[in-house]
């Protein structure tokens, strides 16, 4: 797979305010991201090129002037100017695994499974309109674990110690990256309006007081549904109890993706199918507690809105969808219910993000074994994850742009000597888009294509591009 020059371009500029004391190392450093990004699927060696450029980016990976944190800070000035230009963006909180199986656990840290691997958790910016166009990357930090996993105990989640007469949380643990997250974003884009939206990871007590005591706006789903809380009426029930009797309904379409059986035994998530899915929301108001084991410190108790979205008639030997969404937002009207669900909607675009920075530029493929070159390697490669993102993007927002705007000539002539439909003679990004969709097994009849089908196309056009490649390499020899 090769990004076009507009692309490469694009993902360059993001670094224009990169400072690394010397120019010769900024230098190095753009041509090596330019590498990458022209060809992000190959191996390192392979997208680098020539013996010089090999030379320098491995040089240029154990420089202790060039780190992660340089790398990540002139990435979010870029993003800052983006999200200032769109005024209203969502931020996409998520924390993903890096398994590296080459590397040595002592040197990278451990993951839940002993594998060798470390923790990233980002900020991914995308705007707030229709398009959720990606805008970049606000914030990013990495965490690892020195030590291989234990048989974990009933209670072995809650790092807890001894302060006094008073059982609290350590400080240190790791479930603050929300909230720190959630500062970060709001000090680097200032003057713009933030919706936080995270997964069920970010359901913490500290996490929703400190959040609105600063003032900051979120969509988080809910974790633990057998809480106690107050209701409306005043009674204390669990939080399932209180959202179970519906405040009003309304009901939309949302496509819902395949999903694999998990691997982890404890894991939440079952096999499911692809397919289309009804949904029925119901909203009420509540107020939490604080639990006895977090600190005096926090408000005593946080009133959120909840949102319920749920699936009353799921298919036959389909387990039903329920989301459970606690935000800030209003909720008085059907129309600010549909807009906070729209919103959780919109968290996928994160996980997308992960799939191309592990399978679109193969991050964890690069046989470095030193830590510090895994994450400014991270650093360099988070950008290109997000243009994949934009050029998806764009091919719904900016239809008529030529299709060389978001694809290679390479890749276009596959499509017109492969495809199942017939190219114009100057294609569009919309005409691009539906010829993808075809490789993907679209149908005109089925209407715009969806991000599944377009996957599917893109997978397909990607392996043609590489036997082309090959081919082409076979008859010069």
């Amino acid at each position: 797979m090769q990004l076009s020059k507009s692309s490469v371009h694009r993902v360059l500029t993001t670094f224009a305010e990169l400072d690394l004391g010397d120019p010769r190392r900024t230098r190095r450093v753009m041509r090596t991201v330019e590498n990458l990004a022209s060809n992000p699927r190959a191996s390192f060696p392979d997208a680098m090129g020539s013996e010089a450029d090999i030379e320098g980016a491995y040089r240029l990976m154990s420089s202790r002037h060039v780190t992660m944190e340089a790398l990540n800070e002139a990435h979010a000035k870029a993003t800052a100017k983006r999200a200032l230009a769109a005024r209203r963006v969502l931020a996409l909180h998520d924390t993903t695994t890096f398994e590296f199986k080459h590397a040595d656990a002592k040197e990278v840290g451990y993951l839940n499974t002993g594998e060798a691997g470390f923790f990233g958790h980002y900020t991914l910016v995308v705007n707030a309109d229709d398009s959720h166009q990606p805008l970049g990357i606000a914030h990013v930090e990495d965490f690892r674990r020195t030590k291989p996993p234990s048989k974990p105990s009933v209670k072995g989640h809650l790092k807890r110690k001894r302060s006094g007469a008073e059982t609290v949380r350590d400080p240190a643990r790791e479930s603050t990256r929300w909230f720190r997250g959630f500062e970060a974003t709001n000090k680097r884009l200032e003057g713009v309006e933030v919706i936080h939206v995270a997964d069920r990871e970010g359901d913490n007590y500290d996490l929703l007081a400190q959040a609105v005591a600063q003032g900051h706006r979120f969509v988080i789903r809910a974790r633990v549904l057998n809480r106690r809380v107050e209701g409306p009426d005043g009674d204390f029930d669990t939080l399932r109890e209180v959202i179970a009797g519906p405040v009003g309904k309304i009901k939309r379409e949302v496509q819902l993706s395949a999903r694999k059986r998990p691997s982890a035994p404890r894991s939440s998530h079952n096999k499911r199918e692809a397919r289309s899915a009804i949904f029925a929301f119901s909203a009420t108001a509540v107020i939490f507690r604080r639990p006895r084991y977090q600190s005096e410190s926090l408000p005593e108790e946080v009133e959120v809105n909840v949102v319920r979205v749920f699936e009353p008639n799921p298919p036959r030997g389909e387990e039903p969808v329920e989301w459970v969404l606690l935000t800030n937002e209003p909720i008085a009207t059907k129309r600010d219910v549909v807009t906070i669900v729209d919103i959780y909607r919109a968290r996928w675009l994160i996980e997308e993000c992960n799939k191309a920075l592990k399978t679109g530029c193969r991050y964890e493929d690069r046989q470095f074994e030193s830590r510090d070159a895994l994450l400014t390697l991270l650093a360099m490669t988070l950008p290109i994850a997000v243009e994949l993102l934009w050029l998806r993007a764009a091919c719904r927002s900016n239809p008529n742009a030529p299709a060389t705007e978001v694809l290679t000539p390479l890749q276009l002539k596959i499509l017109v000597n492969m495809g199942s439909r017939k190219l114009p003679t100057r294609p569009t990004v919309h005409d691009a888009l539906w010829a993808i969709a075809a490789l993907g097994g679209h149908m005109k009849t089925n209407g715009e294509p969806g991000w599944l089908v377009l996957h599917r196309g893109m997978t397909k056009l990607f392996a043609y591009e590489e036997g082309w490649r090959a081919r082409e390499k076979s008859l010069d020899l």
